[in-house]
């Protein structure tokens, strides 16, 4: 009678957890439903969906027309970010006017394919469809609710994301075979020749390694990701030109308040699975993975609280220790369930509700989106046609409504303020520039009141908006854009 009552008792506890499964995934598959469609109705629209939609498909021309990216050094521009991403793009867009939507689909279909390895990598660590399910939905809405942008954005940020996810994928793997451990190292440096935001993700490889003393798949790993970075690097000067890692290391400023605003953006959203994570790796010592998840957690949170304090620095420099949080959180939660504890339904319902209570936020926001979409791609078809109607090159704030005009690339808004905030640029040089209105046109975002002089302080100093506002005037004024011309002669 006994041994009936306990196995009427693992029954009960099995049918328990499926249902707690099942109304988990059903949240989490709705979320990623809500945050995932406004991506892809706007893929192939104007205006762009961030500030580096311009400025990545300039440098996707680039690389098409056969110009080198690091070729030439300019007082008022850049290319600070690696290579390779600028040549895949490039390749697929096959044409100036297909760059952005190229990028586009490829930054999606990057965040399809990190979505299923981070799915994979619970399947492979727990055995749990259940559980690689919910990780796969909840990484989705995770990163979609986090950083709406980045979605389906020319961007190199997602594609480096999936290289770097699936060295991830590959390193777990490395007990079944070399072959493994080889495949993660070469991920792991086309995601830092991407973008070098995942540096976490290979030096916690190596730092497990030595934790654990395999020797054997470390003299393996770590030359050859040293050889291919080299290989690469090397490649990247002998097709792009000889300034590659002057560009790469130019510095910027660094400021106490964006590190404090991105911080508090990623704890707003990720607070609880990173909780979650970091209780069940300290109390689960026997599941499978716990020393490397451990580290991919310490060493992920770190580099990116370090980092996020850097001009410019945005929403996306949280995304490695996204993707080790939610990877931490969910094989614990599925270790929690094979313990049969009691906190295994605890745990999986802060975990679903932490991640979820953030959807709607991003839900409202793209639905005002949708709804103002057809004037912004109508403002910035306007302001395409008056700054192509004027002669000569051009500064906008919106860098892709210049590519689209023609101009060729001669001032980065952001760059120019970040280089003259830590004392490389001088105002003096900008100002001299728009006496001589050697700016044919300048663009600035739309100022919704209609008072464009509180406008003018975004991205710009007091110097540049005294000269401006001396030398040109409105040729239009709306919500979306402002477009200004030479007061003489314009």
């Amino acid at each position: 009678m006994s041994l009936l009552l306990k196995d009427r008792d693992a029954l009960t506890a099995a049918k328990t957890t499926g249902s707690v499964w099942i109304a988990a995934i059903a949240l989490m598959a709705l979320s990623a439903l809500a945050t995932g469609w406004f991506p892809l109705l706007a893929i192939d629209t104007l205006p762009s969906q961030n500030y580096n939609e311009g400025w990545n498909a300039y440098r996707q021309w680039m690389t098409l027309q056969g110009q080198p990216l690091y070729g030439a050094r300019s007082e008022f521009w850049t290319t600070n970010y690696p290579f390779l991403s600028f040549h895949i793009i490039g390749l697929l867009g096959g044409a100036k006017a297909n760059m952005v939507l190229a990028g586009r689909v490829v930054s999606f279909a990057s965040l399809a394919a990190i979505t299923w390895l981070a799915g994979a990598m619970v399947r492979d660590a727990t055995g749990s469809r259940a559980g690689a399910l919910f990780a796969g939905l909840a990484l989705f809405a995770g990163i979609c609710s986090f950083d709406g942008e980045t979605r389906a954005v020319d961007d190199p940020e997602l594609l480096a994301a999936a290289f770097g996810t699936f060295g991830l994928f590959a390193y777990l793997r490395a007990s079944r075979g070399l072959a493994w451990p080889i495949l993660s190292a070469i991920a792991f440096c086309l995601s830092l020749f991407t973008k070098d935001d995942y540096i976490a993700f290979p030096l916690s490889a190596a730092a497990h390694l030595i934790w654990v003393r395999n020797w054997r798949i470390l003299a393996v790993f770590a030359p050859l990701g040293i050889a291919v970075a080299a290989g690469l690097l090397g490649l990247s000067f002998q097709i792009d030109g000889p300034y590659t890692l002057a560009e790469l290391l130019q510095p910027r400023a660094y400021g106490l308040s964006n590190l404090l605003y991105e911080t508090g953006h990623y704890l707003l959203h990720l607070a609880v699975p990173l909780f979650i994570g970091l209780v069940l790796l300290w109390r689960g010592r026997a599941f499978a993975g716990r020393e490397f998840l451990l580290i991919l957690l310490v060493l992920t949170n770190l580099a990116a609280f370090f980092f996020a304090g850097g001009d410019g620095v945005a929403h996306n420099i949280f995304y490695p220790p996204i993707i080790a949080d939610l990877l931490a959180c969910v094989i614990g939660i599925c270790w929690l369930e094979r313990q049969e504890s009691r906190l295994f339904t605890v745990a999986l319902v802060c975990a679903t509700l932490g991640l979820a209570v953030t959807v709607p936020f991003r839900l409202i926001y793209d639905i005002q989106a949708q709804l103002g979409l057809p004037k912004a791609t109508l403002s910035a078809r306007q302001a395409i046609a008056l700054l192509d109607a004027a002669k000569g090159p051009a500064i906008c704030e919106d860098l892709l409504l210049c590519y689209e005009a023609g101009k060729p690339m001669d001032y980065d808004p952001y760059y120019v303020k970040d280089q003259i905030r830590i004392g490389r640029v001088q105002d003096a040089s900008i100002v001299a520039l728009l006496d001589a209105h050697h700016y044919a046109a300048i663009q600035l975002g739309g100022a919704a009141d209609g008072d464009w002089r509180k406008r003018m302080r975004g991205r710009f100093t007091p110097a540049f908006q005294r000269a401006f506002l001396a030398d040109y005037r409105p040729v239009l004024v709306g919500r979306y854009d402002l477009v200004f011309v030479p007061s003489r002669g314009g």
